[in-house]
């Protein structure tokens, strides 16, 4: 990205990317495709409050790309930022970290499956409201 010459040009680069992930967000939130993936979340973590409740539910190493989000999205700078954060935090080693976080405090395991729980179903029902507010009438 080029610097900005004069305010102008800088507003008019703070619209476009303000446009590009606005116009990414507004794709992602009311699709069948965010539907699909909270209802996956908020299986498993209920699953694991209901049976067991003392282990979390194993969903590492899915990325976005692989599990079927669109691959034209564009989040412009905001998601360049994203991902060499993410970049940023696997160097810096933030798995082992949470990782022995959680063999240190296994105690609250139960109580993040229940929030792991409370914050799929509140995408999901999120997710719902959008999808019936943009879609008033169904076909057939």
């Amino acid at each position: 990205m080029d610097a900005p010459q004069n305010l102008e040009q800088a507003k008019a680069m703070v619209q476009a990317e303000k446009a590009k992930l606005t116009g990414s967000l507004s794709a992602i939130a009311g699709s069948r495709w965010l539907t699909a993936v909270a209802a996956v979340l908020a299986i498993a973590f209920a699953a694991n409050v209901l049976y067991s409740p003392h282990y979390l539910p194993s969903i590492g190493g899915v990325s976005l790309a692989s599990i079927g989000l669109p691959d034209n999205l564009d989040f412009g700078v905001v998601g360049e930022q994203a991902i060499e954060a993410r970049e940023a935090a696997v160097r810096e080693g933030a798995p082992d970290r949470v990782s022995a976080f959680i063999n240190e405090n296994r105690n609250l395991v139960p109580l993040l499956n229940w929030a792991g729980l409370a914050l799929a179903m509140a995408a999901l029902l999120a997710n719902l409201w959008i999808m019936t507010k943009r879609r008033r009438f169904t076909r057939g």
